[in-house]
């Protein structure tokens, strides 16, 4: 049944895309087939992602699997300018007593503006993401541990549209940049270890003098959970579950603490457990939570953390849209907040789903945190 949803949802929307913008227009019909068939193929692209799971994607060349996925976004704006437009018919014949301008102005001026925008969508989620750089004020930072420098990445979502070149780029800018600790924030993968290993093997290369940890994602557990709890480690990730290390930084104390991903629930694996994870860290030392989501950073902010890393949210992607990301995710969805004496960052993604591959006006991020005495 999923399989046939996949395929018959897609077509439903495009089909309402084409009618909506095109069927009344006096565009030539060799154009409006060519409009129509593309809208179509492009509808498709979910059902093509799929392949990604077992590596079926390797007979496609790179730069085709990121053309599919331009125009694939090209056909999510159709969608949602077709949708718009007609509101806004409904709305200026009601109330303003007045129609739109000819079908056919009308749906090249859409067209026209879903195909830059959805380029500068696709260049925006493909190429390499900025630095961002967050300084972390912490009461009572011991000497040792100022200017402590963590590079946090999130949602790389290692795969086909994202693949080991763009990987190689990023673990070689994180390096440069010489930090103490890095540390991943979920969701590194998508699909089997056998298929992807290769996109996702560039982090073994990730060299921190403190080590290299990360937590578990959403998306780890949709596809090879186990495979990749056992790889993961072999690429010197050190994968904490519901517990935490403790560096010693010179003569001072770190904790780096890290929890499952709630998506644990769906699969009975081990669920997120704030109280598990904290058990035995000595009174006074500076924790870092690592959290892929947000949905219970006010209850984690009871425990003495001084900074929760995640991630999850990807900032929303789409300006304007993010506003319905933070209201799903509590409130939270990008950047800092403080709630209580904790430090909650939301970072961007590094990467991003290739099953939504736009980004507009919200950039992806490497973060640089650094740990600052509170005055």
């Amino acid at each position: 049944m999923q399989q046939v949803l996949i395929h018959v949802i897609p077509v439903f929307f495009a089909l309402y895309a084409y009618v909506s913008l095109f069927s009344k227009t006096k565009l030539h019909w060799v154009i409006k087939g060519i409009i129509f068939a593309l809208i179509l193929i492009s509808c498709q692209y979910p059902a093509f992602c799929r392949s990604f799971f077992a590596g079926y994607d390797a007979k496609v060349p790179h730069l085709g699997i990121v053309l599919y996925s331009w125009l694939f976004s090209a056909q999510l704006l159709l969608v949602l300018f077709a949708f718009a437009k007609d509101i806004l018919s409904v709305f200026c014949k009601m109330v303003l007593k007045k129609s739109l301008p000819h079908p056919t102005t009308t749906s090249v001026c859409v067209l026209a503006l879903a195909a830059v925008l959805s380029a500068w969508g696709s260049y925006s989620a493909l190429c390499q993401p900025p630095l961002y750089n967050l300084e972390v004020p912490v009461k009572n930072l011991p000497k040792s541990l100022e200017g402590f420098r963590i590079i946090q990445l999130s949602d790389i979502h290692a795969s086909p549209l994202l693949d080991r070149n763009r990987l190689v780029q990023v673990v070689e800018r994180t390096n440069a940049l010489k930090p103490d600790l890095i540390v991943v924030t979920g969701d590194i993968v998508d699909g089997k270890t056998d298929a992807r290993i290769s996109d996702v093997s560039p982090l073994k290369e990730l060299k921190a003098p403190y080590g290299v940890f990360a937590v578990e994602g959403n998306h780890e557990h949709y596809v090879d959970y186990d495979g990749w709890m056992k790889t993961f480690p072999t690429l010197n990730l050190q994968v904490l579950h519901n517990s935490h290390r403790i560096l010693n930084v010179k003569d001072a104390k770190l904790a780096i603490v890290g929890i499952t991903d709630p998506m644990a629930a769906r699969y009975h694996r081990d669920e997120p457990d704030i109280e598990a994870a904290m058990r035995g860290i000595p009174s006074g030392t500076v924790a870092i939570l690592l959290s892929h989501q947000v949905k219970f950073s006010r209850d984690y902010a009871q425990y003495p953390i001084a900074l929760q890393l995640s991630g999850h949210t990807h900032g929303g992607q789409i300006y304007g849209m993010h506003w319905l990301a933070q209201l799903i995710n509590k409130g939270f969805v990008k950047d800092k907040y403080q709630i209580g004496n904790m430090l909650l960052y939301v970072n961007r993604g590094t990467g991003l789903w290739y099953g939504f591959p736009i980004r507009l006006g919200i950039p992806s991020e490497i973060t640089v945190v650094t740990l600052k005495n509170a005055q």
